[in-house]
């Protein structure tokens, strides 16, 4: 494909030899597209397709800066055109010119379909790129300033535990995890959701529940994961959030749902500042097991990939591999990319597995003999079954403990930080950087 340009700025389009009918001509649909450009007082555009430099025309012409002008185009004949003829549109990369801090602002023609999905996985890189962030700058100090952020909560909202004296219920409990099975199971797992019984989803399950119109019990989160804030979207408000006081603090700070520390009575003698176990399911399991005398079941608990899949439908995983789908990039192709990590162990000829996974199995049979594993994608010593049965509803409401004073405890997270030899600093004794420029920064930051 080639660009010739015309007369009146005109450009045709000439392919293998032959010229394209008419001209090239966006005017009518760029003014119509862009007529009201939002009021911003630093914009900064991202032009998704600059049809031939028309845009970026249109935009210069408008009183805009080229500096706050970035391009990035879909076709690699029009990207090679595009830099040749308004080379300054696609100087460096949209992280290196978004660090000016100007208010973003995206420009797409209507025609360009695939803008709709191009922002919107753009705001799925963003927040975990923010996420990401977070993390990478204080990966050392993580848990102890989701412990400080989780508990300097309880001033500002009721946030609740489970009392001391606990009576579980002697009612069967469902736990679900996000394994692709959950997909085959939710016809059975909506009887039991409709019987009454009670189901205890890792929050990662819940998008997956959601598509069949089961509404869980209680979610659990144990970890600071950055999918967490993905997979809590559209949660319902009568479900109780049961969380780790080191999860993920930006998530549990946003949501409105009644708030439980499933763990916080363990950390309140002696804070241990990580997490005590390998995965949220383990969690999940430990507090089913805490708060029910009755049979334990469990859906979605793969603990391997398939050529299906690696996730339940609607998980965010799983809605990224079908947002990918095109012609030329079908779905399969993107599903069975778990056949390039490095750790990848094939089981059989249809199920693959990781040590970390086989690690969490071994874990469980150890842990949890008697729960009961749902239509499993490989062998078990656990009890299987492939069917749910009728569920024992419970009438009442299972009510916890309102937190009261957290003082004594953010004062434990203080004198943590002042010891010698606490991996708080673990990145900046790496770096040899000083601790006590570190030390006053998160004194001042989150606890002053």
């Amino acid at each position: 494909m080639q660009i010739e340009i015309g007369e009146e700025k005109f450009r045709f389009v000439k392919i293998e030899g032959r010229y394209l009918y008419s001209p090239y001509n966006p005017f009518r649909e760029i003014e119509r597209t862009f007529q009201n450009l939002p009021s911003v007082e630093r914009p900064f555009f991202v032009v998704f397709g600059s049809a031939q430099g028309h845009v970026v025309e249109f935009l210069l012409n408008q009183g805009y800066e080229a500096k706050d002008i970035w391009v990035t185009e879909p076709h690699p004949d029009l990207e090679a055109w595009s830099r040749e003829h308004i080379g300054f549109a696609m100087e460096g990369t949209l992280a290196s010119r978004l660090i000016l801090l100007n208010e973003e602002i995206f420009l797409s023609l209507n025609t360009f379909f695939t803008f709709q999905t191009f922002l919107h996985h753009y705001e799925i890189v963003l927040t975990q790129t923010i996420e990401n962030i977070k993390v990478t700058a204080f990966f050392s100090k993580l848990w102890w300033i989701n412990f400080v952020r989780n508990l300097s909560m309880v001033s500002q909202r009721e946030v609740y535990k489970i009392p001391s004296h606990f009576t579980p219920y002697d009612i069967p409990i469902l736990v679900t995890a996000s394994g692709p099975s959950l997909t085959t199971l939710l016809e059975s797992i909506f009887e039991w959701y409709q019987a009454g019984g009670k189901i205890l989803a890792c929050l990662s399950s819940w998008p997956t529940l959601a598509s069949a119109n089961i509404v869980p019990w209680g979610v659990v989160v144990s970890d600071a994961g950055v999918g967490n804030i993905l997979h809590a979207q559209n949660l319902p408000h009568e479900v109780i959030v049961f969380a780790s006081v080191y999860a993920n603090s930006a998530l549990l700070s946003s949501l409105p749902q009644r708030i439980v520390y499933y763990d916080i009575d363990k950390e309140e003698s002696s804070p241990s500042f990580m997490l005590s176990q390998p995965s949220v399911v383990l969690d999940a399991l430990t507090l089913a097991k805490r708060l029910f005398t009755g049979e334990i079941y469990i859906a979605g608990l793969d603990l391997g990939y398939t050529l299906r899949g690696t996730h339940a439908r609607g998980n965010m995983v799983a809605l990224r591999q079908e947002l990918l789908c095109s012609r030329l990039y079908p779905v399969e192709t993107e599903k069975i990319g778990f056949l390039k990590r490095k750790d990848i162990q094939q089981f059989n000829d249809h199920v693959w597995t990781t040590p970390s996974f086989q690690l969490i199995k071994q874990e469980i049979e150890k842990i949890f003999p008697d729960v009961h594993i749902l239509h499993p994608i490989q062998p078990w010593k656990n009890p299987i079954r492939e069917t749910l049965p009728i569920p024992s509803p419970l009438k009442r409401e299972i009510t916890f403990e309102k937190m009261g004073d957290v003082t004594p405890l953010l004062h434990k997270a203080k004198t943590y930080l002042e010891t010698s030899n606490t991996t708080v600093y673990l990145r900046e004794d790496l770096l040899e950087m000083p601790r006590e420029t570190v030390k006053n920064y998160l004194l001042y930051k989150l606890l002053e």
